[in-house]
């Protein structure tokens, strides 16, 4: 998949690197953190990994907020 999905944390911002086991929005609205704003970036967009703690990302208008994998799973009746 070419796109990955960053979103703010402490240390700066994370990075999920999605599969094609479900739709991109879902893998966002899971893995992100309840309220969270994130952004999905195409790999060719992407600066060096190695400097991730460099980057900066306006979130401002974001692509949607997470709502977490508790709640994920809530909204298909499995507990976790």
């Amino acid at each position: 998949m070419d796109i990955r999905i960053i979103y703010p944390n402490e240390n700066g911002l994370a990075i999920v690197y999605p599969t094609d086991a479900l739709p991109l929005t879902e893998v966002a609205r899971k893995d992100v953190p309840a309220g969270v704003p994130y952004l999905f970036v195409n790999v060719n967009d992407f600066p060096d990994e190695e400097f991730i703690d460099a980057w900066e990302a306006n979130f401002s208008n974001p692509d949607g907020y997470g709502i977490g994998t508790e709640a994920w799973f809530a909204e298909r009746g499995v507990q976790v």
